[in-house]
């Protein structure tokens, strides 16, 4: 029941993370563009729009490297409660609050005064990212703090799997309605952002209370650390963990693409198939076959090794990406989608997986455990993907005219090719470099994990006579 309660709370944890995620990286360019600076000449609201991009990217790029240091001052820090159950809840308390600022025109400075406004911006966007960034990587830490076998971490991350998929692809589905309810009509406005955003934040705030409160850290011997880690130390836990980096490394190709065509495909349907009130069905499809996905890896982790799930994921990917490359109406893209959703979330499970099981392999190896330092680097390369994806976002925007009250009518045929290419073609071609990396460099399997968790409880016990 413990276990149960605790994969549960989990899970509801990550349903409200995802949804912020998702409201953070795929909604914030599209407000930015279409109506942070509506009012202005189309030369100034592309200057602004440029100006805008530039910081969130250099913030994000800068802060991603903060990361590995952040998740040593979490390993550092200890609690009565938790190691991480402070971080989760006030960091999201924080971030919460600030993203309410961050999609806002900052009470008309946007067009006011435009360098007061960025001035300000940056600062209120640094300080809402870097709490963002310290509660993802106490977040996604505290999974394998939860269980030290393969079996029970693959439990905790199925429930995990499900609430980031429901929450994320939630984000989707509401998006029309309430940002219609609260704009008062189909042209989004101030107004509407604002009871959008302030909707996802009480989501994330519910979550990640509930996992800060509900879930139990496994006090086993092996993952109890004898003391608090160096800097140092867990920069060499990093650097020495070849299975980690090479996870990391193919990770990366692979979020760079899929950032680029999640950020756009928003893009996609309101400005190429002219079909935004069909949005709210990607969210629809996309919680239902991610649900389906995430539910059956239990099953079909019994009859397929991770590496056999993991070719037949980035297969599937890689044919959804040629049929919407081909589609011409929604109905079709929205068929490509169901395949691309059942498989997404069974990659993402095996990367996880294989980072999580990565942190007794390096304490292994270098006889220093670091749990949210090793589970940081997965977030670090989501966040990487998202920003280089953010800046491809918003020069496609804008270099292809999808800015303001643009409507798809006004799309050349040759910008319609080229959106394709970028968005589908690009992501496909990093989709194979990731699997090609993967089958040739990580070697760390489940039956590999067991043995690594048996040789550390040995050690710990012939330590402890």
């Amino acid at each position: 029941m413990k276990n149960f309660k605790s994969s549960f709370a989990y899970g509801l944890g990550a349903f409200g993370h995802d949804a912020f995620y998702g409201m953070l990286n795929g909604y914030l360019i599209m407000f930015v563009t279409s109506v942070l600076f509506a009012g202005g000449s189309k030369t100034y609201m592309a200057q602004m729009i440029a100006a805008v991009a530039l910081i969130i990217t250099v913030v994000r790029i800068v802060e991603l490297f903060m990361d590995p240091l952040l998740g040593g001052m979490i390993d550092s820090i200890h609690t009565k409660h938790s190691k991480y159950a402070p971080w989760i809840a006030g960091m999201a308390t924080i971030s919460a609050v600030l993203s309410l600022l961050v999609f806002s025109n900052l009470f008309g400075l946007s067009t006011s005064n435009g360098p007061l406004y960025l001035t300000i911006f940056a600062v209120i966007f640094t300080v809402f990212y870097i709490s963002y960034s310290i509660k993802d990587i106490a977040f996604w830490g505290m999974l394998p703090a939860l269980s030290t076998s393969s079996d029970g971490r693959g439990v905790i991350a199925t429930f995990a799997r499900i609430g980031s998929t429901v929450g994320g692809n939630a984000v989707a589905l509401i998006y029309v309605y309430v940002l219609t309810l609260f704009s008062g009509s189909s042209t989004f406005n101030q107004r509407g952002w604002t009871g959008f955003i302030l909707l996802i934040a009480a989501v994330q705030l519910i979550g990640a209370y509930a996992a800060a409160l509900m879930t139990k850290e496994d006090k086993s011997v092996v993952n109890h650390p004898a003391e608090h880690m160096k800097i140092s130390a867990v920069f060499k836990t990093l650097a020495k963990n070849d299975q980690l980096l090479w996870m990391a490394l193919s990770y990366l190709i692979f979020a760079f693409g899929n950032n680029i065509f999640n950020n756009l495909m928003i893009y996609f349907f309101r400005y190429i198939l002219n079909a935004q009130d069909m949005w709210k069905y990607v969210g629809l499809i996309g919680m239902a076959t991610g649900f389906v996905s995430i539910v059956s890896f239990p099953l079909i982790s019994k009859f397929l090794k991770r590496r056999q799930i993991m070719i037949t994921g980035i297969l599937a990917i890689a044919l959804s990406f040629i049929v919407f490359l081909f589609a011409r109406n929604s109905l079709l893209a929205l068929g490509a989608y169901v395949i691309f959703d059942l498989a997404n979330p069974l990659v993402f499970m095996i990367v996880v997986l294989v980072i999580s099981d990565s942190v007794e392999y390096g304490q292994l190896k270098t006889g220093s455990r670091s749990e949210a330092a090793t589970s940081s680097i997965r977030p670090m390369v989501d966040k990487f993907g998202g920003a280089i994806g953010g800046v491809v976002t918003g020069f496609v925007a804008t270099s292809l005219g999808m800015t303001g009250n643009t409507t798809a009518k006004d799309i050349p045929a040759s910008a319609d090719l080229t959106f394709r290419v970028i968005t589908f073609v690009i992501p496909a071609i990093l989709a194979i470099i990731f699997l090609i990396i993967y089958m040739s460099k990580v070697k760390l399997t489940e039956a590999k994990h067991d043995e690594i968790v048996k040789e550390l409880a040995v050690q710990a016990q012939q330590g402890g006579k």
